[in-house]
């Protein structure tokens, strides 16, 4: 299978485009169009042995020596703008697998994806891969469901629920926080930091029955809560049904928060554990402290969960980032210097 990604001003346009260079028999993978990519955009596909359609056909023109010469200077002179030459090859893709440490299987998948596209950059094509091999689903300002963090121990939730809390009250929202974690008092003691720098209090649960009060009491015009739930562990099964109490008890979305770097097949299983809790998506976090981000590829992966935000750093004040194919693209592919340099070396000794 043959994948390229296509963009023009509008869908008419650059439909138009897959229609001429692909056939009828091109397979739509996505689609998008808005004002953030400058129009439209069309990831296509075609199959193996399928055939495209031979270049349009047009009528000729009887032509002078000096004019025939003019025409084919113009043509080489735009030929490198129109058809880019690919930054890249298959060394760099494998380069960045193997630093990432996927499993086999996925890799072999995302490799596959990434070889098989027509970009100009390296960013570009692990994010058509990513596209077609993972799930996202960003978290939005406008969310009028209330939020419930959850996770392991020391993933993050605190520092998530006050970033979020930092976007509603940008965006002018009414906020209401609640913390559900009363055995550890330094977490309630650090939301409740945040919360007086916002001029916000937080208010807290110590039970279901607490909780669904408090969520029933929150005024949901043009508002957002945010419940930040105790650590539990996910292979405590005691922990997980205390857990699920709280998520029951209110109209709350669970939302997984993740710490980037775990191992890729215990970040799957948990992603998987919390699917079943209720889970849909997940936050990764404290990217900026790891180097090798397999976990969140393996995490999103299909049947388990879709990837929402990444936060990369532990400071309030810079955001949780919606979660996008080019975003995490491009934190894939920017590799320690000490890694590039070794590829260059390679490179030069002819390795």
């Amino acid at each position: 299978m043959r994948l390229k990604t296509f963009h023009a001003k509008n869908m008419k346009e650059v439909m138009e485009l897959v229609r001429n260079e692909m056939g009828p028999d091109a397979i739509i993978i996505s689609t998008e169009e808005s004002s953030k990519i400058g129009g439209a955009r069309v990831t296509a596909a075609l199959e193996a042995g399928a055939t495209p359609p031979p270049p349009a056909k047009t009528p000729q023109t009887q032509q002078t020596p000096l004019q025939a010469s003019e025409i084919a200077r113009a043509n080489a002179e735009a030929s490198p703008s129109i058809i880019p030459s690919p930054e890249f090859d298959a060394a760099d893709i494998n380069a960045v697998l193997n630093h990432h440490g996927l499993p086999f299987e996925t890799a072999g998948h995302l490799g596959a994806a990434a070889r098989s596209v027509d970009c100009a950059s390296l960013p570009e094509a692990f994010s058509t891969a990513l596209e077609t091999s993972i799930s996202f689903s960003p978290l939005t300002d406008y969310t009028s469901r209330p939020i419930i963090l959850v996770g392991p121990p020391g993933a993050g939730k605190t520092v998530c629920a006050a970033k979020l809390a930092a976007d509603a009250v940008l965006h002018q929202r009414s906020l209401k926080l609640i913390s559900t974690d009363t055995v550890k008092a330094a977490g309630i003691a650090q939301l409740d930091h945040y919360a007086q720098l916002m001029k916000k209090t937080v208010q807290t649960a110590a039970n279901a029955k607490e909780l669904q009060s408090l969520v029933q009491s929150a005024d949901t015009t043009n508002a957002l809560t945010v419940i930040d739930a105790p650590g539990t562990n996910p292979f405590d099964m005691a922990e997980l049904e205390s857990l699920l109490k709280l998520i029951k008890s209110v109209d709350a979305e669970p939302v997984l928060v993740m710490p980037a770097g775990l191992d890729p097949l215990d970040a799957q299983e948990i992603a998987g554990i919390f699917a079943k809790m209720g889970c849909q998506r997940f936050i990764a976090t404290r990217l900026d402290a790891a180097r090798r981000y397999a976990s969140i590829i393996m995490a999103a992966r299909p049947g388990y969960l879709s990837v929402a935000a990444i936060s990369r750093s532990p400071f309030v004040a810079e955001g949780l980032e919606p979660a996008s194919p080019l975003a995490l693209a491009r934190l894939l592919t920017t590799l320690p210097k000490s890694q590039a340099r070794s590829q260059s070396s390679d490179r030069k000794n002819g390795q």
